[in-house]
């Protein structure tokens, strides 16, 4: 890749902030509300999990990428959830942090 040959272009744009939600859950109830995932333990499962507990909160947030460890109980999530926020390249109105 030769970067001189490269231009960056400024564009109008929305600027994600992410913010981190850990969830335990019990392993019972992941699996009651991922039943028609044919994985359980495939990254978009995790995002329908954790997509539904932020409609739930009444949270607007965007789900990103979400990890997940399990034990015999639990599982526990590390989702990254977006929000737009103000970009540093411009400084739009009505553009607002969470």
């Amino acid at each position: 890749m030769n970067l001189q040959q490269i231009e960056e272009q400024p564009i109008k744009a929305i600027t994600l902030q992410v913010y981190h939600r850990y969830l335990k859950v019990p392993l019972m109830h992941y699996f009651d509300t991922v039943e028609d995932f044919p994985n359980p333990w495939d990254e978009l499962a995790y995002q329908h999990f954790a997509n539904l507990y932020l409609e739930q909160i009444a949270d607007t947030g965007i789900v990103g990428m979400v990890r997940q460890e399990h034990d015999a109980e639990f599982v526990y999530f590390d989702a990254a959830i977006r929000y737009p926020a103000e970009s540093p390249e411009n400084s739009d109105p009505f553009l607002k942090s969470p």
